[in-house]
């Protein structure tokens, strides 16, 4: 039944929050984030709400440098389950905000706010039919790509999807790893890294909590094509939400609970060392 599946998706997540103390979203959404920091550091951006209104500020140093309000609810979308803020354009001159989710199943309407981090100026409004949620941004600014949940009976299945900002609207190809087309994409989001251009997203999921089945979404941002790698010699279970990524030159490395390396993929290649 429906109802069993979010009770059941709930449990799932009280469960990783006692393993990883953090705040964890249930089913396909990893929520939003307090604030998101600017590539240079130096600006932070935070979103709140109240009274069906949402206040997006630049602070600088402590003191609020830009502000402006948005009709709703909105906030800076997260792009791991355990709450790393994304929704910057590698340039850090867009920033992207999420309808904030309701947790009760998926949406017949997806919403957001795209803004120009100059001043806080609105430069669009997206409505997008069905659930979706941010993934990236592209380096040029031109594609946003997002995240479709279309399955209600299986909440962490996923497809990519790239949305033209100059032509505003929502691209007809799914993105996928041509390698394996047929490929069903699921799990949960538990860490990224991206490169200092923005040119390459890589995303780790856990096909399940506690899950020994892992793999790396590596999505070409700039090509508006990914690739899938699998991790099959490391079953973190319960520790994989701790897992982080991190880049060192051409190399990813996949690093585990306390910090010890357990994969290392060619970035040039996209094969597992």
């Amino acid at each position: 039944m429906r109802v069993s599946r979010w009770i059941l998706a709930a449990a799932i997540a009280v469960a990783a929050m006692s393993v990883i103390g953090a705040a964890l979203a249930v089913g396909p959404w990893p929520g939003i984030a307090a604030s998101v920091p600017s590539p240079s550091g130096d600006v932070r951006y935070t979103a709140t709400r109240a009274g069906g209104v949402t206040t997006v500020r630049a602070i600088k140093s402590g003191r609020v440098v830009a502000s402006t309000k948005i009709a709703g609810a909105f906030g800076i979308p997260a792009v791991t389950s355990i709450g790393t803020a994304g929704g910057l354009s590698p340039d850090g001159r867009l920033l992207v905000l999420v309808q904030a989710p309701n947790y009760e199943g998926l949406r017949e309407q997806s919403r957001f706010v795209i803004l120009s981090t100059t001043r806080l100026a609105r430069a669009a409004t997206i409505a997008l039919p069905g659930e979706f949620g941010f993934d990236a941004f592209s380096p040029d600014r031109r594609t946003l790509y997002v995240i479709q949940h279309a399955s209600t009976s299986d909440l962490v299945r996923y497809v990519v999807r790239a949305y033209d900002l100059p032509s505003r609207r929502l691209l007809p190809r799914v993105i996928v790893d041509k390698r394996n087309p047929s490929e069903v994409m699921r799990g949960y989001p538990v860490a990224r890294a991206t490169s200092p251009s923005g040119d390459w997203v890589y995303t780790l999921y856990l096909k399940n909590p506690g899950s020994s089945v892992t793999f790396v979404h590596a999505l070409n941002a700039a090509g508006r094509t990914a690739f899938c790698i699998d991790l099959p010699n490391w079953s973190p279970g319960d520790d994989g939400w701790e897992a982080r990524l991190e880049l060192s030159g051409d190399t990813l490395l996949v690093k585990a609970k306390g910090g010890a390396t357990v994969a290392r993929i060619d970035t040039k290649t996209l094969r597992v060392l």
